[in-house]
């Protein structure tokens, strides 16, 4: 069986458009990869793309984009409000199909140790390939965020990168990289308000350091234009590690109740990149009520294009 991999590669530029098709170029038009999209944000300073492909030919294709990030991103100059400590700030690998976790860590792990090679920038290893449990998940690494830790990381032999030595690369800063489990969901909830402290509120609400959910660690609120209306609006933004043990519904309900206690109204939810189908029938589920996918039959033979795809390999 053909095997695939999931990738969302994080850079720390989402503003200069040129820039931005150099990163993204060794994605386009490539045997063997998907570059499903990608979408500037100008807020956060900050450029997710989302591939799906074969990981021979995954790994070149992000050895190349980080090296233009490398070269064109200075980390000294960018000012992002987004977490972050490099050019290229993350690549985390999934398994998507035909390939297993411990396959993925292989790949992840080859992965950082080849940059680090070429580029000589910092790894610092997370997910299933983290030196330590702190830095199983993203915030421990990023506390500080790029300024923070390259103070921290000549002081604290705690904050140190796994490859490369106590210091950040002058311009490039560090990056990121780790295999893991299952894809992040992320999640916008849209407010019908302009006030920003309200936003700030409920993302603090939900967050799972101050008192909020497990899997969530990485929320905001920010200033937003609703989509469909045009109007100006705040959004509580979150990044969800495990959508399958922390639903997306229960998240949104939440919300919707804290926001009411504002005098405040939702507006509409935002899936941002790439879900797996299952975080979807589980809203479905919820909002519907639903009894038989839970019966006999489970939900990947109630979906009619699960058995296309069974027909089609």
């Amino acid at each position: 069986m053909a095997q695939y991999i999931l990738s969302d590669p994080n850079y720390s530029d989402g503003t200069r458009k040129e820039v931005i098709e150099k990163i993204v170029e060794p994605f386009r038009n490539r045997a063997g990869i998907k570059l499903i999209g990608y979408e500037p944000d100008p807020d956060f300073d900050r450029l997710p793309i989302e591939l799906l492909g074969r990981p021979e030919a995954m790994r070149e294709a992000l050895l190349e984009s980080a090296g233009k990030a490398y070269e064109l991103i200075d980390m000294e100059r960018q000012h992002g409000r987004h977490p972050r400590i490099g050019a290229v700030d993350t690549m985390e690998i999934y398994p998507a199909k035909g390939i297993t976790i411990d396959e993925c860590r292989d790949f992840a792990e080859e992965l950082g140790k080849e940059l680090f090679k070429r580029y000589n920038v910092p790894i610092y290893f997370t997910g299933k390939n983290a030196r330590k449990p702190e830095n199983e998940g993203l915030t421990f690494i990023r506390k500080g965020n790029y300024e923070g830790l390259r103070d921290a990381v000549l002081k604290d032999p705690d904050r140190a990168p796994d490859l490369g030595p106590r210091k950040l690369h002058p311009t490039a800063g560090a990056t990121i990289v780790g295999a893991v489990v299952e894809h992040d969901a992320y999640f916008n909830v849209v407010l019908d308000t302009t006030d920003l402290s309200i936003a700030k509120k409920l993302a603090s609400y939900i967050r799972g350091k101050t008192g909020g959910f497990t899997n969530i660690q990485g929320t905001i609120g920010l200033p937003n234009t609703h989509r469909r209306t045009g109007k100006s609006v705040v959004i509580v933004s979150i990044e969800v590690s495990n959508p399958l043990q922390t639903p997306l519904h229960r998240i949104y309900n939440l919300l919707k109740a804290e926001a009411a206690r504002y005098g405040v109204n939702v507006l509409a939810g935002q899936i941002c990149g790439t879900v797996a189908a299952e975080v979807l029938v589980q809203t479905a589920e919820w909002y519907l009520q639903l009894e038989g996918i839970n019966g006999p039959w489970d939900y990947k033979s109630q979906i009619l294009e699960n058995h296309l795809l069974e027909l089609q390999n």
